[in-house]
């Protein structure tokens, strides 16, 4: 009887048997003996308190039972397991949040995946994943002499940074990777990969089983055209190689990285094949120092220059220096890819005694007092005692050109190397040459450095200009970086500017000078330089003293 009624039955009985089995005890009370009365009591509590226990009882079994119910049903996610239609709508809607959750969760897994293996910028797999590739691949069973790998390296990305700004070289970047992309579509079982800032990798299963030079001349059409389209001095160079089974990874890669070395200082836009794997270290090696042996021999050395609108009248005409070098049937070797070598090769103070005889040669010829002219130091020749010294003595030896030079370090190479930074200013600041902080304002440190090293110009990093219009932060700290500049007695330049209105607002702030493709772009070093990039009344939207 009991097994059939509910446990809430059966609380309902204890409640209303309760106050009746008292009353009861009551009314006999004024009939009965004490004792009588006593047993009575007694009886009514202890039936109370074993009906209430098999209530309680009853409700756990069922809880139990609920759950158990519940806990089926939720492992089949099927609401139709639970009796009532109150429980399985509230499954049903359990159900619903669980999977929008489950879903949640895998979509920021695949995204976290993403994150570790895919280049922010160009949405290209990253290294981590070139290299998991390259692993899978020769691992696999079947030969992959059929396989190829290419080295790209996207020449011309630190001098777009330093002469237009981050956003060009980021633009820069997008299309060599569109371009890279759009080139070994048509080849079946590619990847492509960005390995680093200005590197990049194509992987072309054996499947494709396509001839390497195929690869070299569809990459160099493609590079050409785009290298004429934006009138540089180059776009992009390649290294081609075989991949073998059981080979590894380095290995290939210094094949492929030697083959990207020679196709740089061969055709522009070239592309080399290295299949040998003897000695490839050696052969990389000894290839780049007959290049830059007869480099140096010959003096193969020229110009371009880039000038620097004066914001008011007591700013003398400034003009940047750029270096070209060239092979010997004329093609120009990339300036960073030589400068990386020579220094490799332990000849970086020849190729920057060579760079700083000619620039002082050229200004002889063409320059006049009434301009500067900046030259970029190589920041490893910062403790280079020997170099230091004969910079003292070719500055000394000629004070009229000295002057008027104005030698130019990058904030971030100046902060590794203080001490010798220091050193080198003081010089400069001994024979009356001028100093310059490029890529200036990268964050509070480039007041510590202002203030130890005290240059005549700082040149605000192209990063600070790019979205100037909309950043009002950056244009508090641009404010504050003038401000600075001028209580110590020095000028601001604002590198990289493109836009009308980031013209617009830096003459607001009292930039002393512009430098950009709005004001100008690179162009060959000419005689009437003296002539160019004097302050005009137009220009001027601000006064100040050098």
């Amino acid at each position: 009887m009991l097994n059939k009624l509910g446990s809430n039955q059966l609380l309902v009985i204890a409640l209303l048997c309760a106050p009746l089995l008292l009353l009861q005890g009551l009314w006999l009370a004024f009939t009965s003996t004490l004792l009588t009365l006593l047993i009575i009591l007694a009886t009514s509590l202890l039936g109370f308190g074993l009906l209430s226990m098999l209530t309680l009882r009853l409700q756990q079994a069922e809880r139990s039972h609920q759950e158990q119910v519940w806990c089926r049903a939720l492992q089949l996610r099927d609401p139709t397991c639970l009796t009532t239609p109150e429980a399985q709508a509230a499954l049903q809607q359990l159900l619903a949040h669980f999977n929008e959750a489950e879903r949640d969760a895998h979509r920021q897994i695949s995204e976290l995946h993403n994150q570790a293996t895919q280049d922010e910028l160009t949405q290209l797999q990253n290294r981590h994943a070139f290299r998991r590739d390259m692993t899978e691949l020769l691992q696999r069973d079947q030969d992959t002499q059929t396989a190829t790998l290419v080295l790209i390296r996207a020449t011309e990305l630190g001098k777009l940074n330093a002469q237009r700004g981050f956003q060009s070289g980021d633009a820069y970047i997008k299309d060599i990777a569109n371009i890279i992309t759009r080139v070994v579509s048509r080849f079946p079982g590619h990847q492509v990969y960005r390995i680093s800032g200005a590197d990049f990798a194509v992987l072309v299963q054996p499947v494709a089983n396509i001839p390497p030079p195929l690869l070299g001349r569809d990459l160099k059409i493609a590079f050409d055209h785009y290298q004429q389209q934006h009138e540089l001095e180059s776009a992009a160079y390649s290294g081609l190689t075989r991949l073998s089974s059981g080979q590894k990874i380095e290995a290939i890669l210094a094949r492929a990285d030697l083959a990207l070395a020679r196709a740089q200082t061969e055709t522009v836009n070239g592309w080399a094949i290295q299949q040998d794997d003897s000695v490839v270290e050696l052969q990389g090696q000894h290839h780049w120092k007959l290049v830059l042996t007869e480099l140096l021999e010959q003096e193969r050395i020229s110009f371009t220059y880039q000038p620097i609108q004066p914001m008011h009248r007591s700013m003398l005409a400034y003009n940047e220096i750029y270096t070209r070098f060239s092979s010997a049937d004329g093609t120009v070797l990339p300036t960073d890819t030589l400068f990386a070598m020579a220094q490799r090769l332990d000849m970086v103070m020849r190729l920057e005694q060579m760079l700083v005889t000619h620039v002082m040669r050229q200004y002889r010829a063409f320059g006049s007092n009434q301009s500067r002219w900046g030259i970029n130091l190589s920041s490893n020749l910062l403790q280079n005692s020997a170099f230091l010294i004969w910079l003292d003595r070719q500055l000394l030896n000629d004070p009229n050109t000295s002057a008027n030079l104005v030698f130019e370090l990058d904030e971030e190479h100046l902060e590794r190397n203080l001490t010798g930074a220091k050193r080198v200013f003081e010089l400069l600041r001994r024979n009356g040459s001028r100093s310059a902080i490029c890529n200036f304002g990268k964050g509070i440190g480039s007041f510590n450095l202002f203030r130890e090293l005290k240059p005549d110009y700082i040149k605000l990093d192209p990063a600070l200009i790019t979205g100037l219009e909309q950043d009002l932060t950056n244009q508090q700290f641009v404010r504050m970086i003038v401000d600075v500049s001028h209580r110590m007695g020095c000028q601001a330049i604002a590198e990289g500017v493109e836009q009308l209105g980031q013209k617009q607002l830096l003459q607001g702030m009292y930039v002393d000078g512009l430098q950009g493709y709005l004001i100008a772009k690179p162009q060959q070093l000419r005689p009437d330089i003296s002539q160019l990039g004097l302050f005009t009344e137009d220009a001027s939207a601000s006064t100040g003293s050098e």
